[in-house]
């Protein structure tokens, strides 16, 4: 009886992460050649698709996507789902704003403390679905409500903006490195972060086996509860993280921003070979998942027009699920 908890535990540290299976890499694929298929046909449609300023909005925006759908990403491989992060993005950047223009604080403690901020809510998401056993999904979407409401109550309904000030830190959002913006730099470091973190440390390996089967991972003496309540924080970071490099593009922080970038990270996300069932995806999935999503909305601008953004992004969220759930009956049958 208490041999069989240790014995499950060293197996479950030395299986490889689910992140290689043949699933997961046929998803990837499929998805980049999505990816190839859709940008070539976008500029045979209309050549300034491929223009330098055009090129370097959707590099600026695919960044964006990637570090806050990494972080749904992180959440759904351990078997739950995030519905705040729009919200988080929001009131990060209504934070940074509102502490800078009506708090008369600095450029810097603003950033800190806004990020905190987002890291306490991460926590008490995390606290709450792991020691009280509530389901992620419900508390989620209570965050998103009552954080999208805190942002309407800081800024009145109106907007926050700058007003020309903070240059440097307007950079982080604006400005180029090496000829690429500045996001896709901080997107690489959460990349490369992450990628470690998942498939290189016993973290990463939690998280697989905690998304392929709880109990099982519980009574092999996995920290289940620990390691949901970092997923939700890493999450919650990094959503914050792109809602400061949001406000530092725009620069004006207003209580709609972020509206439905939830499901666009839940979107980016499945359609990089997360399972929405738990236990599989890749970080490089995601990055893919992501340049899907921003490549298309890019597309409908290009060739049709902007009002057909929400149609389109309904219509890639549901493929995204159809697509999940053809190659897991596909993977049930092999």
């Amino acid at each position: 009886m208490t041999t069989a908890p240790t014995d499950s535990l060293a197996a479950t540290k030395s299986v490889p992460p689910r992140r290689f299976s043949s699933l997961t890499m046929k998803k990837e694929l499929t998805m980049f050649l999505v990816l190839i298929a859709l940008s070539v046909v976008t500029a045979l449609l209309n050549p300034s698709f491929l223009g330098g300023d055009n090129l370097r909005n959707n590099v600026r925006h695919i960044a964006l996507i990637s570090l806050f759908a990494l972080g749904e990403a992180i959440v759904i491989i351990a078997g739950g789902i995030d519905l705040s992060i729009g919200s988080v993005i929001c009131v990060t950047a209504i934070a940074t704003s509102y502490l800078t223009m009506v708090q008369g604080l600095g450029i810097g403690v603003a950033v800190v403390l806004a990020l905190f901020l987002s890291v306490g809510i991460g926590v008490v998401q995390g606290a709450l679905c792991a020691w009280l056993g509530l389901q992620p999904f419900v508390v989620t979407l209570g965050f998103m409500l009552a954080l999208r409401g805190v942002a309407e109550v800081l800024t009145g309904g109106a907007d926050i903006g700058f007003q020309g000030r903070f240059p440097s830190f307007r950079f982080l959002g604006e400005g180029t490195g090496f000829g690429l913006p500045m996001p896709f730099w901080f997107a690489l470091v959460a990349v490369a972060l992450t990628t470690f973190l998942m498939h290189r440390t016993l973290f990463g390996r939690y998280c697989y086996a905690i998304g392929s089967n709880a109990e099982a991972s519980r009574l092999s003496g996995v920290p289940v509860q620990a390691v949901r309540i970092v997923t939700f924080v890493i999450a919650a970071f990094l959503s914050g993280v792109a809602g400061i490099l949001y406000v530092a593009y725009l620069p004006t922080s207003t209580p709609s921003l972020g509206s439905a970038y939830e499901l666009h990270a839940v979107a980016a996300a499945v359609l990089g070979g997360c399972s929405l069932q738990g236990g599989r995806g890749s970080v490089i999935g995601v990055v893919i998942g992501a340049s899907v999503m921003q490549v298309t909305f890019n597309a409908v601008n290009l060739v049709g027009h902007s009002l057909w953004q929400n149609i389109v992004a309904g219509g890639v969220i549901l493929a995204a699920v159809i697509i999940d759930r053809i190659f897991e009956l596909r993977a049930a049958k092999a």
